[in-house]
């Protein structure tokens, strides 16, 4: 008999579903394909589901045009609700897969990366486990199953499930598939949330180990020794008086961890380490505009830092250290949002934020540097700005914080704004790019407006006049005065910053006849691009020669 009757036959008799459960992943997939092709897409969908497990091989590309595929097929069989499901389940399991925009449908692509966008982490991700026992091969979808699991906690857990009620460590309930949001409490431990989805003919198992509720408590020894490891930072910008910042020993050699925020504009800085102050001889060695980090270096030696923590996770307790007033510690417990790259979110808002610095775990590790009243810099962010200052500990020449403020056109000026007549009201606007939106201002005038170097749009409204639209410049280290008069002749309204016609000889129309070609070229060479320095990146001192 010839060989291919042989398999054949045993094809025949061992039939399609116990063929397929001998098929590896890939072999799975690619027949999933062939069914597709063949119009026989029920087979299509019972191999595929089958081959989506994740317990089956590694979530790949493969494994992502196959949740595709199946995607593509429910779409097309008008079960949008279920598809949606696949693919959010998908992107919750592997975030990073990529969508195949070329060999599927629009409406694919487009609830692939509608699915990709809503799958958000969740506070309970830190403390659960997520498994699945899949569907033997060829049974059909029907419901799916919830089951809830917390073998390592010494109290039940119950979890709040949209149509199912109240649910307990132990117990299993069939669920329409969907995702759910699910609240999980335990006696003695904090609460949490996590978002999950159930699949058809698949049992979603959740094995919780919910945090303790000590673990909220920043214990006393711990804040007395992060504290020790603060510094203390007053920042003077033109040409105000100094405000309070502060920063955080780390890394040994004098390092100083802050946000760029804290210097920003700065001309001067002191810092107290300890019992000793530091003025003029701080430097920073690295500091990256983008994600709000900066590095000084004190000289001290010996002193004790702050460890740095490996991860951080949502729901998880952190406390903002500073000294607002410069002298008082300050601590502001907050949890880690949903979201920790490449920003820290902060589930709750920290007062003071501008003059805080490190935030810290229970066990008084560094898990970020405080940003905004809501976010933070994360460890890995934190940890390559100290990477980048390290190789400039032994550099020759450093870095005075005046003099990354003009690297970066950040050195404040000021500008005196006054009107000849009450009643005047003014808003200042950015032009620059270096500038930043918190800038902007309104109110009556007179106002004397202090800001980073640059241009700004000045709009004036008179009583009874329409508003006008001028500009002015203010130049780093310089009070200049910029008196906006009634009178409506716009020849005659000054323009700080602008230099005035030039008065001399009469144009040579000929010569400029025969260079109208070069017109634009000289133009760009004249006035230039506009905008200034881009400050996206990292920037650390490179030795000038």
């Amino acid at each position: 008999m010839p060989r291919w009757v042989v398999v054949l036959g045993i094809g025949c008799l061992l039939g399609p579903d116990m063929l397929a459960a001998q098929q590896t992943r890939n072999e799975r997939l690619a027949a999933a394909q062939r069914a597709y092709e063949e119009f026989d897409t029920d087979q299509a969908l019972t191999l595929l589901r089958a081959a989506l497990n994740p317990a089956e091989g590694p979530q790949d590309s493969a494994w992502a045009r196959g949740v595709e595929l199946l995607g593509q097929i429910l779409l097309e069989a008008g079960d949008t609700l279920q598809a949606r499901v696949w693919f959010r389940w998908a992107f919750r399991t592997a975030p990073t897969i990529p969508i195949d925009t070329v060999n599927f449908l629009a409406d694919v692509v487009q609830a692939m990366r509608g699915a990709r966008a809503a799958v958000t982490a969740s506070p309970g991700d830190l403390v659960s486990r997520t498994t699945w026992q899949w569907a033997a091969l060829g049974a059909p979808p029907g419901q799916g199953r919830l089951q809830l699991t917390a073998p390592r906690m010494t109290a039940p857990v119950n979890a709040l499930v949209p149509g199912a009620g109240v649910v307990q460590s132990g117990q299993t309930v069939a669920l329409a598939a969907a995702t759910y949001e699910i609240q999980t409490a335990a006696e003695g431990y904090l609460t949490t949330q996590l978002t999950r989805e159930v699949l058809p003919g698949v049992t979603t198992v959740l094995e919780f180990n919910l945090s303790p509720l000590s673990a909220g408590v920043l214990a006393s020894n711990v804040r007395a020794a992060a504290f020790a490891r603060l510094v203390p930072l007053t920042v003077r910008r033109f040409p105000s008086d100094s405000t309070c910042a502060t920063g955080a020993l780390v890394g040994g050699a004098g390092l100083v961890l802050t946000s760029y925020t804290a210097i920003r504009g700065a001309e001067r800085v002191g810092a107290v380490v300890g019992s000793r102050r530091f003025g003029e001889e701080i430097r920073v060695l690295a500091w990256d505009v983008a994600r709000n980090l900066a590095v000084l270096q004190v000289p001290v030696g010996g002193a004790d830092s702050l460890p740095l923590a490996s991860q951080v996770g949502p729901g998880q307790f952190v406390w903002a250290l500073g000294f607002p007033n410069c002298q008082t510690p300050l601590d502001t417990r907050a949890r880690v949002g949903a979201t920790v790259q490449p920003a820290l979110e902060l589930a709750d808002s920290v007062r003071d934020a501008e003059r805080l610095g490190p935030l810290i775990n229970s066990d008084g590790q560094l898990v970020g540097i405080v940003t905004a009243a809501r976010a933070g810099a994360p460890p890995a962010a934190v940890q390559a700005v100290l990477d980048a200052a390290r190789r400039q500990v032994s550099a020759r020449e450093k870095l005075t914080v005046a003099q990354v403020a003009l690297r970066e056109n950040h050195a404040y000026g000021s500008m005196a704004i006054s009107a000849d007549v009450t009643g005047v009201t003014a808003r200042i606007t950015t032009l620059e790019t270096w500038q930043w939106p918190q800038l902007a201002w309104s109110g009556p005038l007179p106002r004397t407006f202090a800001g980073p170097m640059g241009r700004y749009q000045l709009d004036v409204q008179f009583p009874g006049q329409e508003s006008r639209r001028l500009q002015f410049t203010i130049r780093a280290g310089a009070t200049e005065r910029f008196p906006v008069a009634t009178r409506a002749l716009a020849a005659e309204e000054p323009q700080v910053g602008v230099a005035p016609p030039r008065r001399g000889k009469k144009f040579p129309w000929p010569i400029a006849l025969i260079g109208a070609g070069g017109l634009g070229a000289a133009a760009f060479l004249l006035f230039g691009g506009g905008g200034g320095t881009d400050t996206g990146g990292m920037t650390v001192l490179l030795p000038s020669h």
